[in-house]
């Protein structure tokens, strides 16, 4: 009977329970009666059981109607979140859930309700995801395409054919950049999930490695790791990807240096002792309407483009139980990740 609907399993069970408790009471009542009343009652007699027979289809008709009546009060809500339900999963969300109640029907209405509206949050943003990040591929596509044309019919956008491949060289780079990030951030949750190889690694050595690798070329910053040796409990590649996020971002907007602080902080009783790395550069401060959303998965730059970078870095600042702001000062902008010390 399980394949068959919920409003008739109730109906079956609440008729079939009535009709034996009846049946059980009638005979009880008759029996009792007989003795009390000194009557012999013949059971088996045409009559008794025409009267009984009378009794039960009386009893059956009216435990019908009760069963009915209760089986459709109860799947009532229960088949109207079932369509919901079912028309949410084909993303034909547009209608809220309507349902005031206070039980367990009502908690899970309310529950539906909230995955209803994440749901609609997580589609919106990875539509505007989707368009805006084909764009930004495409962009340097089309730059390759153009220059390599360009090259194809004997002409120059540049002023050799030397600094033509360049920039089509810098373009692809761009472009391995982006989907490297993609496919990283794709697959983030489950190394993450899986990941557990913490071990002890000393920070400054650590930093002064990431920043000799990121700072090649840019002769123009000066870049200094300043701070005590410290030993922080981290994934290392991990922690090295975040890292390598945040020095990348601040070396594209310093101007002539950028500082990497490491040192030790008491916070309060309850937090104790916070190991933090600051990351400054001397660049334009940030806006107040792009920094409180800097970290977002989907926040889109002055420049036009995706801070996916950031996003991962803060991703992974958070699977290491730390946590991760930035701030303005007077003269650029600072990054800080705080952990817990060792």
């Amino acid at each position: 009977m399980k394949d068959k609907p919920l409003s008739f399993q109730i109906w079956v069970v609440i008729t079939v329970f009535i009709v034996i408790v009846s049946l059980v009471v009638s005979l009880t009542t008759t029996i009792l009666i007989s003795n009390l009343a000194d009557l012999s009652i013949v059971i088996t007699s045409p009559q008794f059981l025409g009267t009984m027979l009378k009794l039960l289809l009386c009893i059956i008709i009216v435990s019908i109607i009760i069963a009915k009546t209760i089986s459709s009060r109860v799947t009532k809500p229960i088949s109207y979140l079932e369509k919901k339900v079912r028309l949410i999963s084909v993303k034909k969300w547009d209608e809220k859930i309507k349902m005031n109640r206070k039980d367990e029907i009502g908690k899970l209405a309310y529950s539906i309700g909230r995955m209803q509206e994440s749901l609609i949050n997580i589609d919106k943003e990875e539509e505007f995801f989707i368009q805006s990040i084909s764009h930004e591929l495409k962009t340097p596509i089309m730059v390759i395409k153009n220059y390599c044309q360009a090259i194809k019919d004997g002409f120059y956008i540049e002023d050799s054919f030397e600094k033509n491949i360049e920039v089509i060289e810098e373009e692809v780079e761009r472009l391995e950049g982006k989907i490297i990030k993609l496919l990283y951030l794709n697959s983030l949750d489950y190394i993450l999930e899986k990941e557990s190889e913490f071990k002890q690694v000393e920070a400054k050595e650590l930093l002064e490695g990431i920043v000799k690798r990121i700072s090649l070329g840019r002769k123009d910053i000066k870049v200094e790791v300043k701070g005590e040796p410290i030993r922080i409990n981290i994934v290392e590649d991990k922690f090295q990807v975040a890292v390598d996020n945040i020095l990348e971002n601040s070396l594209r907007y310093a101007k002539t240096r950028l500082t990497i602080d490491l040192h030790r902080k008491f916070i309060n009783p309850a937090v104790g002792e916070v190991t933090e790395i600051s990351i400054y550069n001397d660049g334009s401060p940030i806006e107040e309407a792009i920094i409180n959303n800097l970290f977002s998965k989907f926040h889109k730059g002055k420049n036009g483009n995706f801070g996916l970078g950031l996003y991962i870095s803060n991703k992974i600042i958070k699977f290491h139980r730390g946590n991760i702001k930035v701030e303005n000062c007077e003269d650029g902008v600072r990054f800080i990740i705080a952990m817990k010390s060792i």
